[in-house]
Formats: C-alpha cells, structure tokens, sequence
C-alpha cells in the first residue's frame, strides 16, 4: 500500500503550508488555527479558506496512526491468531519516535533557553508528552509536537488493548466474538471521544482557545478509532476490490464534505469542532476508497508517485523541524510576515524543510531504527556474550 505513504507526504507538505500561511499575517505576527482571516493573503476567498484549514490534515496522520497500528491486531484476532506482544509493540514504537523527538526537542529548547535555568517546565512536559495538559505551553519549543504527544498515549491504549486481548479472548471462541472483541475498543474510544466533546461544548462550555480542552488525547481519540474501524474492515473485506469508477463518488463526498468543514469553520469552539468531526469523516473515506480500490486506481497510483512517497518517507522528521527552521529564519529575519509574501515563505520552507527532513532521516531517524536490534523477538534484551550467542 505504497500510496499510504504518499497521504503521509500530502499531509506533511499541506502542515508545511499551513505555517508558512499563518507566519504571514499582517499585523498579528501569525495567531493560532481557526483565527479569523483577517490579515492573511487570500481572505475572503475560496483558497484562502483552504489554506487557513490546512492545519486539518494533522487529523489524516492520526487516522493512518489509527489503522497501520491496530491493522496486525485486527488481521490476528479474526483469522483466529494471538495478538503480538504488548511490550514489542511499544519497544517498536519507541525506538521508531523517541530518539529524533527527544533529540530536536532538546536542541530546539535549549537555542531558546540560552540562560539557564530557562523554562524548565516547558522541557519537563515536552520530554514527557504532557504539553497537551498545559494550554499555556502546549505550543512552546516545537509548536506541532503536540500530536506526537497523543500519538504516545494512543500507543499506550493499544498495548493495552493487546494485553487484554491476550489474557482474556479465548484461544478457540467463535468468529463473531472475535469480531465482537476486535471492534470493541474503537467504539468504546469513539463514543467517549464524541461525549467529551459535547460536554466540553455543551456543559462546559470551554472557549476556542483552551488548547489543552482541544488537543488532549480523548478529545483526538475519534481521530484514532476511525482509523482503527477502518484496520478492521479492511482485514475483514480487504481482499475484496471494489471497482474503482464505484469509488469515485466517494472520494468527490470526502472532498464536498472537506469544502463544507472549510466554508463553515470560524474562530469559535463549536465551528472548529464541527470543521474536526466533517475532516475525520471525510479523511476516512478517502482512506478507505483507497483501502478498497484495485492497484490500479488511478488515485492510488498518483499518491505512489515517488516525489510523495519520498516526502511521506521523511515526513516524520519534516513535520517535526519545520517549524523551528520557520522561527530560525524569522529570528535571523530572513523572511516577512507580509500577507504578499507568502508563496515566497511557502516555497522557501518547503524547499528547505524537505531536505533537512531527509538529512535527518539519514542521520537520526534511521540508524535509530537499528536499536531494534537490541532486542529479541519477545522484547527482552538480546545478549551478544551470554552463553547461547554463537560467534
């Protein structure tokens, strides 16, 4: 499913944009997501509304999170195997995240904490995934490295799901428990992700600008367990192809209902809400038109292109450093925040994000990846001088 690799790319270099676009606001200095458009190139138009809402695609990387982490389990339960085990699954997670996280975090903090003791909280929270609890730092040091902190807390949820999976499903219980027990859990995540957010609009009343209200790990849960759906449909009914031409209103319903999150979306809390529930229901069809489309539909082809794949490779690393390279230029002031000049800063940061993305793929992401081989296939660590190594 190489064109999974090719969404990660689109979501990667639509962020990149999104950031160039909110930097260059005349008068604001660039405020946060889902401001008014006031100031920004393109207000009042149909592009600058989409460009405003780039910030949406952050959900389809938690949605590809949701269906490539639950799809093993999902594939295992019904074709009637045992779960992988909890603690490989989360030694793999953590070697594939925390060296270049923990890395640029540190980096990043300390070019902005030149004078010590600095913000330490900020660092504590930011080494430990907890911003998204602080709606006054949640963006500090690396600003989009809040949706790697509930990445971190949804890989502790699936362990948790293998754990129970492990102990308590029955070796030789029947298809339908199976399937029962499989499609539980993202149901349990999606109903509670939807009931917190009607209590945080509907009782709590909580404002737009509560970050840590809006990007904590139950109110982006939904995100998660439509992906984790769509991982159980698919290793049910994966093997069956629907006819591309069938799927092509799918997609034209996934980008109408995108256009709809977009032209309604405003400042307020209840807007951004509605923008973020439309966004993940269309994210999942287009997901899912791909899921179940033939090799050879014409979109799953174009997303496979290789300049997308090679984005969607590094986009971990770009996602990750483009926004202390966008500060690092407008400290040395070498961009403007003029309205005009936006495709400039939009084009200059792509073009360098880019490559420093897959500089630091080559230099950290990668070798990190070997740590994997520190260990054995159960997660226990895997001795080279003990007795039973040969040579």
């Amino acid at each position: 499913m190489d064109d999974l690799e090719g969404y990660r790319g689109v979501a990667a270099l639509g962020v990149v944009v999104f950031h160039a676009y909110q930097f260059c606001r005349e008068g604001a200095g660039g405020d946060s997501a889902g401001s008014s458009p006031d100031g920004y190139a393109y207000a009042g138009t149909p592009l600058g509304r989409l460009l405003l809402n780039l910030d949406g695609l952050v959900s389809l990387f938690l949605l590809l999170s949701g269906f490539l982490l639950y799809a093993p389990a999902a594939r295992q339960v019904l074709a009637g195997r045992r779960v992988g085990s909890p603690r490989v699954f989360l030694l793999r997670r953590a070697v594939r995240i925390l060296p270049l996280y923990w890395f640029a975090t540190l980096l990043v903090w300390t070019y902005r904490n030149p004078d010590l003791p600095g913000d330490w909280r900020d660092l504590v929270e930011h080494l430990t995934f907890t911003q998204v609890f602080d709606s006054r730092r949640i963006f500090y040091t690396i600003g989009p490295a809040w949706s790697l902190s509930v990445e971190i807390f949804f890989y502790v949820a699936v362990a948790l799901i293998l754990l129970a999976l492990r102990g308590w499903l029955p070796a030789r219980s029947r298809p339908a428990v199976r399937a029962l027990a499989i499609a539980t859990p993202p149901t349990v995540m999606l109903v509670g992700s939807l009931a917190y957010h009607w209590w945080a609009l509907e009782l709590a009343h909580q404002p737009s600008d509560r970050w840590a209200i809006w990007f904590n790990p139950l109110a982006k849960a939904e995100m998660f367990a439509m992906g984790m759906f769509l991982a159980v449909a698919h290793a049910r009914w994966g093997d069956r192809a629907v006819r591309a031409r069938w799927l092509v209103p799918v997609r034209l319903v996934a980008l109408a209902i995108l256009a709809w999150g977009c032209a309604i979306r405003a400042e307020d809390a209840r807007t951004s809400t509605e923008f973020n529930l439309l966004a993940m229901v269309a994210f999942t069809l287009l997901l899912g038109s791909s899921l179940f489309a033939p090799p050879r539909a014409w979109w799953r082809r174009a997303l496979a292109a290789r300049p997308l794949m090679f984005v969607g490779t590094v986009s971990y690393s770009v996602y990750l450093w483009h926004e202390p390279i966008l500060l690092y230029l407008d400290t040395h002031h070498l961009l403007s925040h003029q309205a005009t000049a936006f495709p400039w800063v939009a084009l200059l940061l792509v073009v360098v994000s880019v490559p420093f993305g897959w500089v630091s793929y080559v230099i950290l992401e990668r070798p990190a990846g070997e740590l994997k081989a520190l260990f054995q296939p159960d997660g226990r660590l895997r001795s080279y001088y003990g007795p039973r190594h040969e040579g």
